[in-house]
């Protein structure tokens, strides 16, 4: 779990959070689950997104719940999962709207890095789980960490765009947005799973993280890398 990696820009967020209690208690919480548990993603994985983008070029943010529960698909970016896998329900929901929207098929790469790399912030509010077991690491210290993560993204980026999939993003979004400093704007739908999949599709939510994007002079995403 030590040391934690990350880009410089978030050199400042992490030495505040590792002084944090909540935080002290959820890495020695994470440290012993390791040790006698299996838990998702792996935990080279766990903080991988702070890797691959810096703080102020974060555009769009997209927030899951929690990391697949299933061997071999997590990988430390929501909704992502690693290539040469059975790709998870929400994911193929995720790619038949981008299919309808843009034309574009994304099914024979099932990492989201590229997207993340361009500014798309793919976090869940809750950054681990056990095999098998959705939601096991609720009430951990997560929910606080993203929290954290959220508003020192709002600090240092202007007019980000939340793209809320889901009343679970809805609420985390609400709950946050009254303490942001920058403006954010908020982009509504249902969630990509199964169960709501009704009220996902069809909303074209590629299109317009694009237009709005171009609105606010940003560039716009290229959903295909």
């Amino acid at each position: 779990m030590y040391p934690i990696k990350y880009m410089d820009g978030w050199s400042d967020f992490f030495e505040e959070i590792q002084k944090k209690p909540f935080f002290i208690e959820l890495i020695k919480f994470l440290q012993t689950e390791y040790e006698n548990e299996t838990v998702f993603p792996p935990k080279e994985d766990v903080f991988r997104i702070f890797t691959l983008v810096q703080p102020w070029d974060i555009s769009v943010i997209i927030i899951g719940q929690d990391p697949y529960h299933k061997a071999g698909l997590a990988n430390g970016i929501a909704f992502s999962c690693k290539n040469n896998q059975k790709i998870p329900a929400s994911l193929r929901n995720i790619f038949k709207e981008l299919k309808s929207d843009l034309d574009i098929d994304h099914f024979a790469n099932l990492d989201l890095e590229n997207w993340v790399k361009q500014g798309v912030f793919l976090i869940n509010s809750i950054m681990t789980v056990r095999e098998k077991k959705p939601a096991s690491h609720k009430n951990i210290g997560w929910e606080e960490f993203t929290e954290e993560v959220l508003y020192f993204i709002n600090k240092k980026s202007e007019k980000i765009i939340y793209c809320l999939w889901g009343n679970f993003a809805k609420r985390i979004y609400n709950k946050i947005r009254y303490n942001f400093t920058n403006k954010a704007i908020a982009i509504h739908s249902g969630h990509p799973s199964p169960f709501s999949y009704h009220l996902f599709k069809n909303t074209n939510p590629f299109s317009k993280i694009n237009e709005k994007l171009s609105e606010i002079g940003k560039n716009p995403i290229a959903w295909d890398k």
